[in-house]
């Protein structure tokens, strides 16, 4: 990974689908422990844990969730390179699987998410994490679970039916948010426009009906819906420390919608709630085999980790 300016010990591994994002070789990391699963509904339900290669913790803990336009990604692609490198800097890494839009629909991503929460609270003595500081983290539709989470716990109508684990906390000490997408409208066509597109998905693209394939129905038809189910509606006094960051060219997710999320967590929680920062010349994070470098390299993560060390 030397092209990325990456001191860790990860390269870029091809996929066996074309389609599909690069993926990262974990091979040399040697306390870790992969596909854990933090719920029993769906095979998606899994996470990755790993730790720093010396020291008996218990670790500050980095949850990190893929984006992938709420249809797509992998726990083990290109993105989790956003986060990799805190095993570096005295962290526990843990990379987030949840189920996705054409096996599941909204919210229950979201009840994913809350429910690897509530398990790495409950199993932190075995796992080495340390339960009083976790923070997470994620990018794209990434960081809009990551936000939406961390602005919900203790919440019984996000947690989902049956939660595992109910009696575990979900709150966590930090977020960071990187080139999100949080009113879904925006993503949604008028439904008249909508029906002229095609339906079939073709592979490595987004489609046109992409929150209609995620909400099982055009939010426009269901405003209250996706009023609800925007994770700015939810954040409130208490709202723990945000680094919310975006690139300016961003030619996927307009950057205005971190400018918002950044406004709004000032208005509500005060000045010193979010360190926001926007980058001239930055693209979107990541998408299949389109990298923006920047995102990735040592700088920004020093932004990220020097941010999560002065919080946490």
């Amino acid at each position: 990974m030397d092209s990325f300016g990456l001191d860790i010990p990860w390269k870029l591994i091809e996929p066996e689908e074309p389609s599909g994002s690069d993926m990262v070789d974990v091979s040399r990391v040697t306390r870790k422990w992969l596909n854990v699963a933090y719920a029993a509904q769906s095979p998606s339900q899994v996470l990755d844990i790993y730790l720093p290669e010396e020291g008996d913790g218990p670790f500050p803990t980095y949850i990190f969730i893929h984006g992938g336009a709420f249809i797509a990604g992998d726990k083990q692609d290109v993105q989790f390179l956003l986060a990799a490198d805190g095993i570096n800097r005295g962290y526990a890494v843990v990379s987030l699987e949840y189920r996705k839009g054409f096996e599941s629909k909204a919210p229950n991503a979201l009840y994913d998410v809350k429910s690897a929460i509530r398990f790495l609270k409950a199993r932190a003595s075995e796992y080495r994490l340390d339960p009083r500081r976790f923070a997470i983290g994620g990018d794209s539709a990434g960081a809009y679970y990551a936000v939406f989470a961390a602005a919900t716990p203790g919440i019984p109508a996000f947690a989902g039916p049956d939660p595992v684990f109910p009696n575990a906390r979900e709150d966590v000490k930090a977020v960071v948010a990187q080139c999100g997408c949080y009113d879904l409208l925006l993503l949604a066509p008028p439904p008249e426009e909508e029906a002229k597109a095609p339906k079939e998905f073709v592979p490595g693209t987004i489609p046109a009906n992409l929150m209609s394939v995620y909400l099982g129905a055009n939010p426009h038809l269901f405003p209250d819906i996706a009023a609800l189910l925007n994770p700015l509606a939810h954040i409130a006094k208490g709202f723990p420390p945000a680094l919310v960051q975006v690139g300016r060219q961003d030619a996927i997710v307009p950057c205005s919608e971190s400018e918002k999320l950044a406004d709004t967590i000032r208005r509500r929680c005060g000045e010193d709630a979010v360190t926001f920062q926007i980058f001239d010349g930055w693209n979107h994070c990541a998408l299949n085999h389109i990298v923006t470098r920047d995102w990735f390299m040592k700088a920004n993560l020093d932004r990220v980790f020097g941010f999560l060390d002065r919080v946490m």
